[in-house]
Order: structure tokens, then C-alpha cells, then sequence
């Protein structure tokens, strides 16, 4: 059989079925998608739960190469992903320009977003995903919560009875990746034991040009990154519940701060984590066609900054006294924080076909976060108390509808939502000022969508969404980090009310299938929430922003154009404009009405070509890919354009990927080596935080199964 990279898109509402009984309507999106992937009752289920256009990078994507999740998601329609550096460093997912804390973050439905402190989308290795599902525009009712760009789901395999998955990465700027996954399925007792680990370091020690200091070249030098996790499972299929899981998991990193501005050489952030989650499923759940899912997960956390160096240096090697007398690379202040936090998310999902036109769901999402930060360093450098405890909790009931009618051609999916937050805490509303406030909140909001799909044929639909949502702040933009970020508890939910319709064309041929879709998105955002500079150096806090308006389209096409050549290519445009008349909080008028928003790209575009083929070398069994990969992003502002020559902008980058694969005995052991940036082009995606230039990683992995 041979190998290929898919990417499928199913632009359908669909109703949330998952129920066996469900089994006529899959079969007409079975016929739709099997000339794409061959694809199992459960996938499709899934998949066809969304009721808004959804990309779905496929296993064969990511299997075996040494590409990481953001690598994946930066080729797909309409999303882009901002890093600030090399391995381990910070990142945001954008989604037709709305990123960050906006994304909906999830792996097997359940969101990861309460943990952004201790684990991110680029910790599960490729290997251990079968697809990961990008949704735009309304975030599927059976997820819960209050995201609003769109949300990113990796979706982890399914394991033979006895599975061992094992490999070893090793890449430029002295980095090393060790991931293994061992599972043991006793069919007879219905029992799954599965046990997996993750090593990461990298020195991250590449070259980088300073823009702010006269594109002076230097050595990263203190960029270092440290991560290590360790997980098990239980399952059990043959309780009472289709599926009971308990998972422990652990985890630890250590990230040292790279300077920019300052050569910095002692300061770093670390954090450490226990995880414990649980899942319950059951179809059929009291009654005939209710299904039953609930899960579960607690985590206790500690995380925080070092920084007490008594001196700082300039990149010229020049030593001046730290500001504070107790020491800090970074700012006025030293930091030796030691944050403790308690967080708890739940989510019960009840999924009823009622019959085949008619399915009801209701959804119930909870938080709770409890925060104890402590820096005695830093309250010395202030004299007294900066940070104090806090709690915030939250609930998102969600009510949902899905009718089918004709056939199946056409399909709408309503949903209602209520949301309720709380915060209690206590905070310097001025930081130099020793004077903390109480402060508690209690807010209700309500928000709604409604989608619709028509198919006027096999190979031909049309789309469309409409939606007011809302999303919740979250504990680190309400109530702070404890060291760098302050509390902003007079913040407001961002609320959006948007627009998306699209057509998509789907034909098979006698290679495979060729698709194109277009997309076109209109959004308005109330109450933007944008991180932004404090007063005190290297402090910051979020603050709301006012209402910005979005625009914008989407093409894209795909397709196999013979046996063993697969094509791709798309491009975004989004237009994200200022639309307050007055200043925030005045009558002011705004000099920035109606220009773009600073530092987000509005033009963007990917291409690529992939040659598939067995046994190119001779042998059996053997399967070889051949992949290049273009990514083209315009220049942007880092500011409001109030002029041309302004020269605080991220340039445009044009960056070229390469890669070769080769599979042995059926995929048992697999050999990749995938260069970056072949041109060696210096690139920002942020000011002033160049990436990394030309790299390359081989990848060696075994699998026994």
C-alpha cells in the first residue's frame, strides 16, 4: 500500500451522532470520503459532528517524519503560527487573525488551554496522532467552553493489543527528542495498560541578527530548554461504561531567557506539574440513542522565574549593577517565585438521536482555578506584598439541535449558550503603591450559533455559519502569573458575532481525488482583550482594546494529479481593521479608526508537492517520500501604520522545507531527514526575535505491533 499525505477538508454540519443506531446517516458521508481516505465508523463520526468547514491533517501527514504539530498546522488554509524562537519557546496559534488564549486548545476533546503553563500542542509527538482537526469559526458544541477564533483537536491513536512505538530525533542547534509509547490491550478482560514518555533539550544556540542594535549578528547563548513527561494509562471496555480511562502524567521543564536587548545570562522560568484525568463513556446511557461522555481532570502545578543576578551585561560585555540591590537581569526587580496552582476542568456531554432527522445535545463545562503565588525576592524588592491568592471559576451550559431533512442534502445545527464566571482576589490597582483592593466579580452572558450545509450534488456543497459568542477570560488575564503578567480584574469578555460561508468541489479520479475550496469570513470583535507593556519593566497586563472588525477569504486546492504525485497550495487574505471612533475611555478622536491592526499577517500562502512510491530502491515492502514544502508570508507592522517608512516591521519571508522518508518491513522501522529553511533566510514572526536559519533533524523510529 502505499503512503501519501492527506489532508482532507469536510465542510458539512452534520449532526452529533454517537449512537450505533446512527449507522444509515453515516453512510452518506461515508460515499463522500472514500475516495479521500478510508476512514472508520468512529472517525467519521467525529468529523461529522462539526457543523462548520473543518481541515483534518491526516496521520500519513505526520507519521514518521520530523515534522512537530505547529510545522503542520502553519501549511494549512488560513492559519498561522507565531514563535519566538528556536525549541520550547512561546507560540500562538492564529486562526484567520484571531490567536493566542482566543484558540480553543484540545487533545481527544478535552482542552488543555488550563494547562498552557506546563504542556502545549508540540508535546505529543507525531507519532502517537491520527489526525488533528482544525475548526474555524464555531468551535463544536461538544467540546464545551468559550473559545471563539476556531479550536485545533489532536486526535491520538487507537493501539493494536500489543504496541511498541520508539524514536529518536536528533537536529540542529544540538537538539534531542526521545518519545516512546508502549500500550498492552487484554482483549479478553477489556483492559488497556499503557505507559509513554517524552525527553526534549536543545541548546538553541543559532545565530541571530538584532534589528534593534544595528543588525548586529551574535550567538544565542543562553536559550537552553529542558522538558521531560512521563504518562500511564488504565482503560477498561467492558465495565459498565463503554470506556473507563485514568491517566497520571507528569511533567518538568526548565527554559532559560534569551536576551535580546541585554546580553541576559543567568535567568530562567521552570514549572512542574501532576496530571490526573478521567474518562467515562457510554452509549445508550439510560435510555435507547442517549450517549453518555464525561471527563475529568485535575492538575497541581509550580512554576515561576529566576532572576537575582547582581549584575547585567550589554552584548559588548560591559557589566552594570542590577537595578534592585537584590539582584535581576530583566527589570527593576528580582524574582525567586515559587507559583503554586490548583486547577479543575470537567465536561459532561449528552448526545440524543431522537431518529434520524432529529438530534438534541446538551453540554456542561466547568473550571475552577486556585492560585498561591509566592516571591519573597521580589516583594523585597518592592518592600512589601505585590501578589496575593486567587480563585476564579466558570460554567458554560450549552443547549444544541441538529436537523436533517432531503435526504441528507440539507443540515442545521443550532446551539444556545449561558456563560457565568467568578474571581475573587486582591490587587495593587498601582504596583508602586502598597494599597491592595478586594476585588470579586460575578458575570452571566449568553451567546448562540447556527449552522446550515446544503449539497447540490455528490461533488458540490455549500456552507454557512452564523454566530455571537462569547469567551471568558482567562485566570492568567484576569488575576496575573505571579511575575511578569499583573491583574487586569476590570476586564470585559471578548464577545464575536461572525459570518462564514464556502463552497467546496470534491471529484474523484482514477489517482485519487482532486478538491477545491473557497471560503469567505467576516467577523467582529467586541471587547479585544491584547496583552500589552506596564509601566514597570518587563511587567505587563492584558487590557481590553475596543471592537475590531475581520474580513477575509480563503482558497484552496489539493488533489492527487497522478499515481505518485500529490499537489497543494492556498492562500489566506484578512483584513483585521480598528473600528473605535473615540479613544478608550474618552472622547478623543481615535487617530487609528479604521487601519489595520498592528503585528498580525494579512496575506499568507503555502504550496507543496509530495512523489509517493514503493519499493523505489528494490526490495519489498519499502515505501519512500519525497516532500517540499513553500511558505510565504507578507510583510506586516509591528505598530499602527500611521506611516510608510516606519521601520518597526516583521519583513516578508519566503521559506523553503525539504524532506525524505523511507519506510522498512511495513513501516516497522521508518528513517526521516527533513531540512529547514533551505535558503537560509532570516525570519521573524515577532519584532526583534529572529528564527532559527537553515537546520536540518534526522528522525530514526521503530514500531512493534
Amino acid at each position: 500500500m502505499e503512503v501519501k499525505r492527506l489532508v482532507v477538508v469536510v465542510a458539512t454540519p452534520i449532526l452529533a451522532t454517537t449512537n450505533t443506531n446512527a449507522q444509515n446517516a453515516d453512510d452518506d458521508i461515508l460515499t463522500e470520503l472514500e475516495a479521500v481516505t478510508v476512514v472508520g465508523h468512529d472517525e467519521v463520526r467525529q468529523m461529522r459532528e462539526a457543523a462548520m468547514p473543518i481541515s483534518v491533517i491526516s496521520v500519513k501527514q505526520l507519521e514518521g517524519t520530523t515534522t512537530n504539530i505547529n510545522d503542520a498546522l502553519a501549511r494549512t488554509t488560513g492559519i498561522t503560527v507565531r514563535n519566538t524562537g528556536g525549541v520550547g519557546s512561546a507560540s500562538r496559534i492564529s486562526v484567520r487573525g484571531l490567536e493566542g488564549k482566543r484558540m480553543g486548545i484540545y487533545i481527544d476533546e478535552a482542552a488543555i488551554g488550563q494547562l498552557s503553563d506546563y504542556m502545549s500542542l508540540n508535546d505529543v509527538p507525531t507519532d502517537m496522532i491520527e489526525r488533528i482537526e482544525v475548526y474555524k469559526g464555531i468551535v463544536p458544541y461538544r467540546f464545551g467552553g468559550s473559545a471563539l477564533g476556531g479550536a485545533v483537536n489532536v486526535v491520538t491513536k487507537e493501539y493494536p493489543p500489543v504496541y511498541l512505538d520508539a524514536s529518536y530525533e536528533i537536529a540542529s542547534f544540538n537538539t534531542h527528542k526521545l518519545n516512546t509509547a508502549f500500550k498492552r490491550n487484554n482483549k479478553k478482560t477489556g483492559l488497556q495498560f499503557g505507559l509513554g514518555g517524552v525527553l526534549t533539550y536543545s541548546d538553541n544556540d543559532y545565530e541571530m541578527k538584532l534589528q534593534n542594535l544595528d543588525n548586529r549578528v551574535v550567538k544565542r547563548d543562553h536559550d537552553q530548554f529542558k522538558k521531560a513527561m512521563v504518562g500511564g494509562s488504565l482503560k477498561a471496555t467492558k465495565w459498565y461504561f463503554d470506556e473507563a480511562k485514568l491517566e497520571l502524567i507528569y511533567t518538568a521543564n526548565r527554559a532559560e531567557i534569551q536576551g535580546i536587548d541585554f546580553d541576559i545570562r543567568e535567568a530562567y522560568t521552570h514549572g512542574q506539574a501532576a496530571i490526573s484525568a478521567l474518562t467515562l463513556k457510554k452509549d445508550n446511557f439510560l435510555a435507547k440513542g442517549l450517549d453518555f461522555d464525561f471527563d475529568a481532570c485535575y492538575s497541581y502545578g509550580r512554576n515561576g522565574l529566576y532572576d537575582a543576578a547582581p549584575f547585567r551585561y550589554d552584548w559588548d560585555g560591559n557589566r552594570y549593577n542590577a537595578v534592585s540591590a537584590y539582584g535581576g537581569e530583566q527589570g527593576n526587580y528580582a524574582s525567586d517565585s515559587d507559583n503554586r496552582t490548583h486547577d479543575f476542568t470537567s465536561k459532561l456531554n449528552l448526545n440524543y438521536l431522537l431518529n434520524k432527522y432529529n438530534t438534541f445535545n446538551l453540554n456542561v463545562y466547568g473550571t475552577h482555578t486556585r492560585q498561591k503565588p509566592e516571591n519573597e525576592l521580589m516583594d523585597k524588592s518592592f518592600g512589601y506584598q505585590t501578589n496575593f491568592p486567587s480563585h476564579m471559576s466558570s460554567l458554560t451550559v450549552g443547549f444544541s439541535y441538529d436537523l436533517t431533512l432531503l435526504d441528507g442534502k440539507f443540515m442545521s445545527a443550532t446551539t444556545i449558550k449561558n456563560f457565568t464566571y467568578t474571581s475573587d482576589t486582591r490587587v495593587l490597582e498601582q504596583t508602586f503603591v502598597n494599597n491592595p483592593t478586594d476585588i470579586s466579580l460575578s458575570r452571566n452572558y449568553w451567546g448562540g450559533s447556527e449552522s446550515l450545509r446544503y449539497k447540490f450534488s455528490k461533488r458540490l456543497l455549500a456552507k454557512a455559519s452564523f454566530s455571537s459568542e462569547v469567551r471568558i477570560p482567562t485566570s492568567e488575564e484576569l488575576v496575573g502569573n505571579g511575575y511578569s503578567i499583573l491583574p487586569a480584574t476590570n476586564l470585559e469578555p471578548e464577545r464575536c458575532n461572525g459570518l462564514n460561508a464556502g463552497l467546496l468541489y470534491h471529484r474523484n479520479n482514477k489517482f485519487g481525488f482532486i478538491e477545491v475550496e473557497a471560503n469567505y469570513f467576516l467577523n467582529e470583535l467586541q471587547n479585544m482583550i491584547r496583552y500589552q507593556a506596564d509601566m514597570i519593566p518587563s511587567m505587563a497586563r492584558y487590557a481590553n482594546f475596543g471592537t475590531v472588525d475581520t474580513k477575509g477569504v480563503e482558497l484552496e486546492f489539493k488533489g492527487d494529479v497522478s499515481s505518485f504525485l500529490y499537489v497543494y497550495a492556498n492562500g489566506t487574505y484578512q483584513d483585521l481593521r480598528d473600528r473605535r471612533k473615540h479613544e478608550t475611555g474618552s472622547e478623543a478622536e481615535n487617530p487609528t479608526y479604521n487601519k489595520r491592526m498592528p503585528n498580525i499577517p494579512y496575506l499568507l500562502a503555502n504550496a507543496g508537492i509530495e512523489l509517493h512510491k514503493e519499493n523505489i530502491f528494490g526490495g519489498k515492502e519499502q515505501n519512500s517520500r519525497f516532500l517540499v514544502d513553500a511558505s510565504y508570508i507578507h510583510e506586516y507592522f509591528y505598530d499602527f501604520e500611521m506611516s510608510k517608512y516606519q521601520d518597526r516591521k516583521i519583513p516578508t519571508s519566503l521559506t523553503f522545507d525539504a524532506g525524505i522518508e523511507h519506510s522498512f518491513k511495513n513501516d516497522m522501522w521508518t528513517l526521516s531527514f527533513k531540512a529547514k529553511n533551505l535558503t537560509d533566510r532570516t525570519v521573524y514572526s515577532d519584532l526583534n526575535r529572529p528564527l532559527p536559519g537553515r537546520n536540518f533533524a534526522f528522525k530514526v523510529r521503530y514500531v512493534m505491533k
